[in-house]
């Protein structure tokens, strides 16, 4: 059963309500940046981002026999070709993360985290009318890991950022071993000196 908050929950049990469900389409490319697009007449703002007004539609989530997600048929409209640089940049969006969101229009400001599912692209055929992506569960061999690399001398943690949480009157630092038992913080310091004995 979904834990949603309350305000989500009676909307969800209303017979009529005056605000639509909404279905929200975030893709993140392999540069970093996001293709955000709302199934809607007019933009979105999500969580401090804008999803573009943008016909799409979303075949129905099946499960196989063994309970295994079947690939999932998503098509994006492609009559003005605004996303077809997209696809010649980067090889078909293939292998990029793809998060929908389903979420009420009157209340944007809770949290629909269980109304959001995560897939990989794993094919796009565009036509003269549509985009048509094929999607899949991540794959998670293309995750890196460890997470970090094990730098022995080099810092991870950006300076005073949540990591560091250094309170030492320095603006900047040079993010290594050396400059951070300067400014007295060694023990936050974000490398790994062990792994040459250092």
């Amino acid at each position: 059963m979904l834990n949603l908050p309350l305000a989500l929950r009676i909307e969800k049990n209303k017979l009529v309500s005056t605000a639509p469900w909404l279905l929200l389409l975030d893709v993140t490319l392999p540069d970093a940046s996001h293709i955000r697009l709302a199934r809607n007449t007019d933009d979105v703002v999500f969580g401090g981002d804008t999803y573009t007004a943008f016909a799409f539609e979303l075949d129905e989530v099946k499960t196989g026999g063994d309970g295994r997600i079947q690939g999932v048929g998503l098509r994006v409209a492609n009559p003005a070709r605004a996303l077809q640089p997209y696809l010649e940049a980067h090889e078909g969006l293939i292998g990029c993360a793809v998060t929908v969101a389903v979420v009420h229009a009157a209340n944007l400001a809770e949290d629909h985290t269980e109304l959001m599912l995560s897939w990989e692209i794993l094919a796009a055929q565009p036509d003269a009318n549509w985009i048509n992506f094929t999607l899949g569960a991540m794959n998670p061999l293309r995750r890196r890991f460890p997470l970090l690399m094990a730098a022995p001398r080099s810092c991870h943690w950006m300076y005073k950022g949540a990591e560091c949480a250094s309170t030492h009157v320095a603006t900047t630092c040079a993010r290594t071993l050396d400059a951070c038992r300067t400014l007295g913080n060694s023990h936050r310091f974000g490398g790994r000196p062990g792994v040459t004995g250092a």
